[in-house]
């Protein structure tokens, strides 16, 4: 008994000794991680009886939820305040709307994943902070110091080694002073050849699985189709003005190639820069328009070089992918005042000027900024038609009238049957009514022939092509906008002070002289200069009327004093009882016919 006692009193004299008993519990705590079975991922799959701190498994199905919010408008809703300024073009506005909704829509969700990443990462890093600080503790290091190196890692220095470290370098740099120069001496007889030192692989940058793998999300461009007038930068810059992002509105005219006279392609960047108050992070998610851009087509020159087509558009071609661009601010930027700026970028607040005493150079990054390319594309129609349309000549082929026969930009002979693929179809009752034209047919093969390049083709990724406006459109355009011609006038007209009326007769009679003009929403305007010269030079009358006559020329517009309330209400029952049971279809016919 006594001899299988005595075994055991070492034993348990060594199990109280405090060295002893860490090295028992750094064993046993390796052994705890080696065998402890994982954690389960959720909550309602039983209990597993163990639990490792250093692993984040999550809170199970419920609580791993995206915390993105929902978006604070829709296309719908962007459309819906388009709807009160701008008339007609929906198919444009739908598609112009949803863009722009979905381009946000992607920088809100990569700003969103780059923010929980940059969380994640801080919270890995205090994990491994904590389990090396645990570590430290179960060793018995807790009086050596620990520093901190690349990676999150801590690095800890034992005391008898860097004792004996430095007592080593002592004696060998006593001996030195002793003999100088026989340490040299020695050492180079009886040194070993060095191996080669090999540098360490820094090319390869390895992929970190703590950190998830988002699915990234491409900026789709936009291109817009369509005669002028129709409303393609009005849409636009209706727009930007319920957006707080920076916009702004470039003409491709002044656009030449590198080292010739003009303007650069990136002088855009420099006007989306100003636009957003010198915000570089802000003028990288705004909105360019390149304005009148069929006019950088490619031209066959008999002597020169192209430096107006081509060269611009092998320039547009960084820009659109995703480039950064350095911007040099020319003139001094404390010579600016915070009222010069025009932008309607936060315009809630004050905008403020560049501070001044700051280097005039800006880089900025131009992956996220949109770009919606503009223009009219006069011409365009006429090879899609040559490759749309059946020849005219031979068996099987089409007899076409001469009206129908004409390549204008207007309705087309083509049949509603090739343009049902096309996205937001109209609600109609007559398919030979259809609001589309050859211009809605648009392919790359047609802008290739038009003369652009197909590298930049390839970076439009939507082509919307708008309607010419009907004479039905260009009548409403004058009363039912918030911004119409005729409140406009109206609100003029106040001023001098003067009440100002138009008859029903004479604003079809505005908008049938318009259409025959053939520019658009803007041959409104010009009409209306026209009919309301006189009544302007002689103001201020206090009442005046505008009537068909005065339109058509035959007769002068009427004027009455502070007393003629009554007889201007009179005049204007008057001609609507003269035109009783006529509609205003029923004038658009007359009008179509030429009665």
């Amino acid at each position: 008994m006594s001899a299988l006692a005595r075994p055991r009193a070492p034993t348990c004299a060594a199990a109280t000794h405090p060295f002893s008993r860490l090295r028992l519990r750094h064993l046993s705590y390796s052994n705890f991680l080696a065998v402890a079975p994982r954690r389960s991922q959720y909550f309602n799959s039983g209990f597993t009886s163990s639990y490792d701190p250093s692993q984040d498994t999550g809170r199970g199905p419920i609580f791993s939820k995206s915390t993105f919010g929902v978006p604070q408008f829709y296309p719908r809703d962007l459309k819906r305040r388009v709807d009160d300024y701008v008339v007609g073009q929906d198919r444009a506005k739908k598609t112009i709307c949803s863009v722009i909704f979905n381009h946000y829509q992607g920088l809100r969700r990569r700003q969103h994943h780059e923010t929980q990443d940059q969380r994640l990462r801080e919270k890995l890093q205090r994990q491994r902070y904590a389990q090396d600080r645990d570590l430290q503790d179960r060793l018995g290091y807790g009086g050596n110091q620990a520093q901190p190196v690349e990676g999150g890692r801590w690095l800890f220095e034992n005391s008898t080694r860097t004792k004996s470290r430095r007592q080593t370098d002592s004696d060998r740099y006593s001996l030195e002073d002793e003999f100088p120069g026989h340490s040299e001496s020695v050492r180079g007889t009886h040194q070993l050849p060095e191996e080669p030192v090999t540098a360490p692989d820094t090319f390869y940058i390895p992929e970190d699985a703590s950190v998830p793998q988002h699915v990234k999300i491409d900026k789709s461009n936009l291109l817009l189709i369509g005669p002028t007038g129709v409303g393609k930068t009005y849409i636009l810059e209706t727009l930007s003005k319920k957006l707080n992002v920076p916009f702004t509105i470039s003409d491709c005219n002044a656009f030449t190639q590198a080292g010739y006279i003009g303007q650069d392609v990136e002088a855009c960047i420099e006007r989306l820069l100003i636009e957003a108050n010198y915000d570089v992070k802000a003028a990288e998610q705004g909105i360019i328009v390149l304005d009148e851009f069929d006019k950088i087509a490619r031209k066959e020159t008999v002597n020169g070089r192209d430096v107006g087509g081509e060269g611009v558009q092998q320039a547009l071609l960084k820009l659109v992918e995703g480039t950064k661009v350095t911007v040099h601010v020319k003139d001094h930027r404390s010579s600016r005042s915070p009222s010069n700026s025009t932008s309607t970028y936060g315009s809630s607040g004050p905008s403020s000027a560049p501070p001044a005493g700051k280097s005039d150079q800006y880089i900025i990054d131009t992956t996220n900024i949109l770009f919606v390319f503009c223009g009219a594309f006069v011409g365009l129609d006429k090879t899609v038609l040559r490759r749309v349309s059946k020849p005219s000549i031979g068996f099987g082929s089409e007899i076409r009238s001469g009206r129908n026969a004409t390549h204008s930009g207007g309705k087309s002979f083509l049949p509603f049957e090739m343009y049902t693929h096309l996205p937001h179809q109209p609600i109609i009752d007559i398919p030979e009514n259809h609001p589309f034209t050859p211009l809605d047919l648009t392919t790359p093969q047609d802008l290739q022939a038009f003369g652009f390049i197909p590298e930049l083709i390839g970076r439009m990724h939507n082509i919307c092509a708008l309607s010419p406006l009907s004479l039905d459109e260009l009548f409403r355009i004058l009363t039912e906008p918030r911004n119409s011609l005729v409140a406009q006038y109206t609100a003029l007209f106040e001023t001098y002070p003067s009440k100002l009326a138009f008859t029903q007769r004479a604003l079809y009679a505005i908008a049938e002289r318009a259409a025959k003009n053939e520019t658009g929403a803007r041959g409104l305007k010009m009409e209306m200069e026209r009919v309301l010269a006189e009544p302007m030079f002689d103001a201020p009358t206090p009442y005046v009327l505008i009537t068909e006559g005065c339109v058509a020329g035959t007769e002068k517009a009427g004027y009455w004093g502070k007393d003629g309330r009554l007889e201007m209400e009179r005049r204007i029952r008057e001609e609507e009882e003269s035109n009783e049971g006529e509609t205003f279809e029923a004038l658009r016919a007359a009008g179509e016919s030429g009665a």
